[in-house]
């Protein structure tokens, strides 16, 4: 039997109990092996099998507790707008009730008996017909599964209140209690709309890059051209691309000149000029020209396939500290239930009057708030997720920048990440210039910086060959090129020098090339260092952090560097191994490394360190491999990581502080312990929706900073 595993949307949520509820929901489901539910992003991650639990099986067991289970992004867009239209409307209903009840609550006079009676079959009606729908019958669901949530206390207020009115009527009293009832379903309405449109603005970043995904193409044929599903088409394709529309694919332009803007990708406000030869991105727009492009990469790996799924999976992480808001939300609804009867009891111990005991225990249960403590921690991720995403820094998993903060240690490489990777040939000494051509073909194939440095200098002078070969690149040596009648070896000087010890090791950055027979080459080569990083290395010197540099390059230059930036130590001449063990080390001796870093490698030491970052245009490995990935010039995004990470804990704590000062002050003025203070349900509500959109407005400050 085949098991898979689907990532749908939720809509109905509205707590850190309520992803309970539909987790227990969903595990209950024959076929069903693990449900994992993330209630900032609307998100559940179910493993299950094919034959056994299908989509509408999972749909089904959500509905009765008024969850809707949804395939995908664009539908939760559409559903929620149906929803927050519906929210709307119902607002107003209970905002018309419970303004008359506010109103009966000033009269000098009770209504006459007949005329209270009609106010509360009214108020009754709206109340079941509002409330059942949105909280009663949600409650009710959870209620067994064994689920308490929010939708249990505002259901238990609602139903006191509705109680209490009708004891009032029967006592031959005015009844108006059920105001309160109506107070209640208003308040915590508009304070679920508000929430609700807030928490959507922390999924602007991902809906953006999705909406760039474009789902049909103009094919190529020898027939002619062709709108075909953009899914369907396969490496080798051609596609067409006119003014005004997003390329579908990641490929080599074929024919024609175009303008086209990258700004969405990668940061770049100007358009690009491009033509045959050069690659073009998913998601980026022809502003001017026609042109036909090969698709290079299959559709589902685009790098805006692979921008979506990485913030996609940053989103669905969990924080530390939410661990911590979760734990505290999941008792949190029955300490409240056993607060409101300590209460009662409480005012019946001191003799109060009935309905003040029964309005004290209904503020109870309103006022207390798990959504803020539920949504403290989710929502301050989401947008600083969102906030990295637009900034063209992309998140493997929201702890790496939770952490970064904490990083005592910054260790950076050198060559593409304190230098700017735009090295050039200073000098060339030939052995063997007729290798030229063969050489060129060779690094032209590499990502490394220095290669494409040499690539570009060779490039001036030479042609590369045509002929096919078989490439390999060793981290911290170089390549090997083999031919089908030579074999050339292209990297380090001391490398080479292990075939050939007659090679001069120069003291500068070089490159050297030989074959089996004979050195071909050797080439130095300079860099210009990203002074602009200065302020920001100062920073973090500043607030007591050490700053290495780990650089496989052995010559003086390294140090020269390390002196200009402010650099603590130097280690040079590291292998990739040699980094990674030096990190490890640090590590189990209790220090936090932050690595810096951008080629093939440095992949060892970006997976090795307490925070991985790769800077812009690193190796694909690279940017894989670390837990975040610039996407623009890295002497403006690092700092602004930096600053995003400290943001983001400093927000956090102020949410949680919030959520849990205002339970902790709020529920012994609710229960009437106060002298003096007395707080009605329907204040109470208020209090109550003003904590959760307290805690989401001061996560916006994340998005409206960056």
């Amino acid at each position: 039997m085949a098991v898979v595993e689907a990532t749908y949307k939720v809509v109905g949520m509205t707590c850190q109990s309520c992803a309970v509820s539909v987790q227990t929901l969903l595990e209950h489901v024959p076929g069903v092996q693990k449900a994992e539910v993330h209630f900032a992003t609307q998100e559940v991650i179910v493993r299950h099998e094919a034959d056994k639990a299908t989509f509408e099986d999972l749909k089904a067991a959500l509905a009765p507790a008024g969850y809707e289970l949804l395939p995908d992004a664009p539908a939760l867009l559409k559903a929620h707008k149906q929803y927050l239209r519906s929210l709307l409307k119902n607002i107003l209903w209970a905002g018309a009730l419970a303004v008359v009840g506010m109103g009966l609550h000033l009269l000098p006079m009770h209504l006459p008996y007949p005329m209270a009676v009609g106010y509360y079959v009214v108020s009754l009606v709206g109340i079941v017909w509002i409330g059942g729908r949105y909280f009663l019958r949600p409650a009710w669901q959870q209620l067994r599964i064994r689920q308490l949530t929010m939708d249990t206390l505002v259901s238990l207020g609602l139903l006191g209140s509705m109680l209490l009115g009708a004891v009032e009527l029967y006592q031959k009293k005015h009844g108006h209690s059920v105001a309160a009832g109506a107070e209640i379903l208003f308040f915590v309405l508009i304070g679920r709309y508000l929430e609700e449109r807030a928490r959507h603005r922390a999924q602007g970043i991902l809906e953006s890059l999705s909406m760039l995904a474009v789902p049909t193409a103009r094919k190529v044929s020898s027939a002619g051209t062709e709108n075909v599903p953009t899914a369907s088409l396969a490496v080798g394709d051609v596609v067409e691309v006119q003014p005004g529309e997003t390329v579908p694919v990641d490929g080599i332009i074929v024919s024609g000149d175009v303008s086209i803007s990258e700004s969405l990708l990668t940061g770049e406000a100007l358009p690009v000029e491009k033509s045959i030869g050069d690659r073009v991105w998913a998601g980026t727009h022809v502003l001017l020209g026609t042109v036909r492009v090969r698709v290079e990469v299959p559709v589902q790996e685009t790098f805006l396939a692979q921008l979506i799924t990485r913030v996609q999976k940053a989103q669905s992480s969990r924080a530390k500290l939410q661990r911590l808001a979760d734990r505290i939300s999941a008792i949190f609804v029955p300490i409240v239930i056993g607060l409101a009867i300590a209460t009662i009891i409480y005012h019946l111990w001191r003799g109060a009057e009935g309905t003040f005991i029964w309005e004290r225990a209904l503020s109870v249960l309103v006022i207390s708030c798990p959504c803020a403590l539920g949504l403290a921690t989710p929502i301050a991720v989401q947008m600083a997720i969102g906030s990295a995403a637009g900034a063209q820094m992309l998140l493997r998993e929201v702890a790496q920048l939770e952490n970064l903060p904490h990083a005592t240690v910054w260790a950076f490489d050198k060559t593409g990440t304190l230098t700017k990777g735009e090295a050039y040939v200073k000098e060339a000494h030939w052995y063997a210039p007729q290798e030229a051509s063969y050489l060129l073909a060779a690094v032209r194939r590499s990502q490394h910086p220095l290669s494409q440095a040499l690539a570009r200098y060779l490039a001036l002078h030479h042609s590369a060959v045509s002929e096919d070969f078989h490439f390999t690149e060793l981290p911290g040596k170089g390549i090997i090129a083999t031919f089908s009648d030579r074999k050339l070896y292209i990297g380090s000087p001391r490398w080479i020098a292990e075939k050939h010890p007659d090679l001069p090791v120069p003291e500068t950055t070089a490159i050297a090339a030989a074959t089996q027979e004979r050195i071909v080459a050797l080439f130095t080569l300079e860099d210009e260092p990203r002074i602009g990083l200065k302020p920001f290395l100062m920073k973090l010197r500043k607030k007591g952090r050490r700053l290495v540099l780990l650089t496989g390059d052995p010559s003086s230059v390294a140090e020269t560097l390390a002196d200009e930036l402010g650099f603590d130590e130097v280690h040079k001449g590291m292998s990739p191994f040699e980094k990674a063990q030096w990190i490890d080390t640090q590590q189990k001796a209790g220090v936090r490394v932050a690595f810096v870093g951008d080629g093939l490698n440095d992949t060892l030491a970006l997976q090795t360190a307490y925070v991985g970052i790769a800077v812009y245009r690193s190796a694909g490995a690279a940017t894989q491999t670390a837990g975040i990935a610039l996407l623009r010039d890295t002497e403006s995004a690092l700092p602004a990581l930096y600053d995003l990470s400290v943001r983001l804990r400093r927000i956090v704590m102020q949410n949680l502080l919030w959520a849990f000062g205002y339970n902790l002050t709020a529920i012994p003025v609710a229960m009437g312990l106060l002298p003096g203070i007395v707080l009605s349900p329907g204040i109470s509500a208020l209090l109550m929706s003003l904590s959760s959109l307290t805690v989401v407005l001061n996560s916006l400050r994340l998005r409206l900073r960056s």
